[in-house]
């Protein structure tokens, strides 16, 4: 209980950090929306910075209080914040698709109590989609954000997928090094520094070539200031980078990782994920702009060659560079939406550096940082011009 409640102390404190912030960036709010939205940022992000610690889910399972019906007592109370905060802007929680969310968050969690399992398998990739797709296909009432018309950090709604997935894959199913939770550590610092500036100097090389580096770089970073910056990088952080950290690393990277090293065939996953990822990248190119089409076959390469050599002389436990490179792949043919096929290739690149991240520091919230400062570092290209 030591542990817990130091840790419980650093959590708090980071709460208080974020809520003041909070308050600041919204100050001209009613006392209305204040007194609605306070107790649910606070609570949801006493939960961001405290649920996943390693400690605090040894001692959450020790006490067995995810035995029985008592395992849906937490989806519970993420339903009745967001049913709390919606009914009390006047919105119905109950609409259309929204009426499913009792059914999705429930789920995960049914499941893996009718049929524990210990080794990783395809049911668990396939419980992960079919409880994530639909919640991106839920239309959510109004406007769920932080606060409702305000200068927040993120949406309930979607803070809640967060939570939901390291509550049902790291506390029910018990996946191990998901990661999730702040930890001050120097070491951890530099690894991501150095995996965003490593980024960078890639994207330096290929704007300088193509052409989309921001002649004036710096002049909407001085009209906004400072505090609008840094409402951007949490804006960003808790928005966009950690749920997507979440789901790739702590979650795909993680297991796929973990599946490979258990069945000891990495050279088979390796072989499979290049080819069906070559095919995919060489297809995407096609698609989208066939004269560039060399250039995600090129970054395919250029992710799973080191990753074979890297395998082969095992600085890290067998089949973790070959998840890294079948996931930052996959990571970066995601991102076919934006219409670019740079872009694509861009974002596989930042997917081996955020994956690089987690590896090196097995936490999501270092591998979000990194994920953070690539997207705020896009005022140094014009990267509208290539989307």
């Amino acid at each position: 209980m030591g542990k817990i409640k130091k840790n419980g102390v650093a959590g708090s404190i980071l709460t208080c950090i974020f809520t003041l912030l909070f308050v600041y960036f919204n100050a001209p709010l009613p006392a209305n929306d204040w007194i609605i939205t306070i107790p649910a940022f606070t609570i949801i992000y006493f939960l961001i910075f405290n649920m996943g610690e390693p400690d605090v889910m040894n001692e959450v399972d020790r006490v067995k209080l995810l035995s029985g019906n008592q395992a849906l007592i937490f989806p519970a109370l993420i339903l009745f914040l967001i049913y709390y905060y919606l009914i009390a802007h006047g919105e119905s929680p109950f609409k259309g698709t929204a009426a499913l969310l009792p059914f999705l968050f429930a789920f995960p969690i049914l499941y893996f109590r009718a049929f524990p399992r210990t080794d990783i398998g395809r049911v668990d990739y396939l419980v992960l989609l079919v409880f994530l797709i639909p919640l991106t296909l839920v239309d959510s009432p109004g406007d769920t954000t932080f606060p409702i018309k305000g200068n927040g950090f993120g949406s309930i709604f979607k803070i809640s997928w967060i939570l939901m997935m390291v509550y049902a894959f790291g506390l029910i199913r018990k996946i191990k090094d998901i990661g999730f939770y702040p930890i001050l550590n120097v070491h951890f610092l530099g690894v991501a520094l150095f995996s965003w500036l490593s980024f960078l100097s890639f994207v330096m090389v290929i704007a300088f070539s193509l052409g989309f580096i921001n002649p004036d770089p710096f002049n909407e970073i001085r009209q906004d200031g400072f505090m609008k910056s840094l409402r951007e990088l949490l804006r960003i952080f808790i928005g966009t980078a950690l749920f997507e950290e979440v789901f790739f690393r702590g979650l795909l990277q993680n297991m796929l990782a973990q599946q490979i090293e258990k069945s000891g065939e990495w050279k088979k996953y390796w072989r499979n994920g290049f080819i069906i990822l070559l095919i995919l990248s060489a297809w995407a190119g096609y698609a989208l702009e066939v004269n560039l089409i060399w250039f995600p076959v090129a970054i395919a390469i250029g992710l799973f060659v080191p990753a074979y050599f890297l395998e082969k002389k095992q600085f890290q436990t067998i089949g973790t560079y070959t998840a890294l490179a079948i996931i930052a792949m996959s990571f970066g043919l995601v991102h076919f939406h934006k219409g670019s096929i740079i872009f694509v290739g861009l974002a596989a690149v930042a997917g081996w550096a955020y994956g690089y991240t987690y590896l090196k520091t097995k936490n999501v919230f270092y591998a979000a940082l990194v994920h953070t400062l690539v997207n705020f570092s896009e005022f140094l290209f014009k990267l509208h011009e290539i989307k």
